[in-house]
């Protein structure tokens, strides 16, 4: 995937909608992304099963993560997510809905620190 992204500095709102693609399980690829992001949304990629937590974590002002429509996405990156993030969405992603139930979910200390968490409609309060 070879986008040149990395190249576009002043980008900071990102939306990938994988309708009908089924060749890709896990997303982003490294140095894929331009470090300026702040919103990133992240639609229908039916068969990812990972994300990559170091690619992430390099987007240091990533305010906004939506995850939508990735049933088979298994957990968050170990690596955790970006510290700069204050929204997370997560919708049709039963598996990673197991994981990030508050207090519970195995990966809810990777998101316990984000202020706004969405899930499937349902506000998480902290």
């Amino acid at each position: 995937m070879q986008w040149g992204l990395q190249e576009l500095t002043s980008l900071e709102v990102l939306t990938v909608d994988f309708i009908r693609c089924e060749e890709v399980d896990s997303f982003p690829e490294e140095g894929l992304m331009p470090t300026t992001l702040i919103s990133l949304s992240i639609y229908d990629l039916l068969n990812m099963k990972s994300m990559e937590g170091k690619e992430l974590r390099h987007l240091s002002s990533l305010a906004r993560l939506s995850i939508m429509g990735c049933p088979e996405l298994q957990c968050l990156p170990d690596e955790g997510l970006p510290t700069s993030l204050c929204y997370l969405r997560i919708e049709g992603c039963p598996l990673l809905k197991q994981r990030c139930q508050r207090d519970q979910g195995e990966d809810w200390p990777k998101i316990s620190h984000i202020p706004n968490i969405w899930i499937d409609g349902n506000r998480c309060h902290q």
